[in-house]
């Protein structure tokens, strides 16, 4: 299928079931496609749109990571803003709570192998612990990745506007909704397999057990991925949900350094298949 068609239907939120079914048959009749009104109508819409964005990676673009067409509920398009070329380096995932525990200043620091090339850090741009990996990332002149549950037109949280422009400026924002698309509650949890689904693997810093952050975990070890996890007090309701994923056989991780170079050595070993 060509560049185009891959827009217009990633423009108008064409589901990727029915673009793998015009990838296989061609362009289809609305009438003929087996699947609900309003799909269809988005279909009609995508086939009448006047021009498509180019801030978009799909698939044959030289950027598009193409991981995200293996996971579950795959990603065909991402819209963006910055350098997507950061898309080709080492990414990490680290993510925790929107209301961080009194010692997440230590916590973060202890991860300090990560915030340094040649990882990427990749995170959701939420308040607490996610801006906060932006923020260090940047700190360390690091090229760090923020996936927005929103279109580029309506960023959420409005107070890490300034944040989201630095972020443009040196690493790479990114959505898979069109940029007009508002918020929704869902949009979080959608968005979380992306934040998964980019990284080598997903580090938590902490999280209570009923959180966006335990929804995250739980896309990572769907696709796959390595979790890691900083344990913490367990009568503490922010470690509550790294200590349960621990328990239930995500690793702990106790020692960084020794971590990352195993990831980078993951990272190679992968990459030396495609070559």
């Amino acid at each position: 299928m060509n560049r185009e068609l891959y827009a217009r239907f990633a423009t108008c939120r064409v589901p990727y079931s029915l673009v793998v079914l015009i990838e296989q048959y061609g362009l289809l009749p609305a009438e003929n496609l087996p699947v609900t009104k309003a799909v269809k109508h988005r279909y009609q819409q995508a086939l009448r749109l006047d021009q498509v964005p180019t801030n978009l990676l799909v698939p044959g673009d030289p950027h598009f990571p193409l991981q995200l067409l293996q996971i579950p509920h795959p990603v065909y398009s991402l819209f963006y803003q910055g350098d997507p070329s950061l898309l080709q380096q080492p990414m990490i995932g680290i993510i925790g709570s929107r209301d961080p525990s009194t010692t997440h200043e230590k916590r973060l620091s202890f991860l300090q192998p990560f915030f340094k090339p040649p990882f990427v850090t990749v995170s959701g741009g939420a308040l607490g612990i996610d801006s906060l990996v932006h923020r260090l990332s940047l700190k360390h002149h690091q090229a760090t990745i923020a996936v927005m549950a929103s279109g580029f037109e309506t960023l959420y949280p409005a107070q890490h506007l300034p944040l989201f422009q630095r972020i443009q400026q040196s690493g790479l924002l990114l959505s898979e909704y069109p940029p007009s698309t508002p918020i929704r509650k869902y949009h979080f949890l959608e968005r979380n397999r992306i934040i998964s689904g980019l990284s080598s693997g997903l580090i938590i810093v902490e999280a209570a057990q009923k959180s966006g952050t335990m929804n995250t975990a739980g896309h990572a070890l769907e696709q796959g991925k390595d979790v890691y996890c900083l344990p913490g007090c367990p009568t503490e309701k922010n470690f509550q949900g790294t200590n349960q994923l621990i328990a239930e056989g995500a690793i702990p991780l106790l020692n960084p350094e020794e971590v990352s170079k195993s990831i980078l050595m993951n990272v190679d070993k992968w990459e030396s298949r495609l070559l």
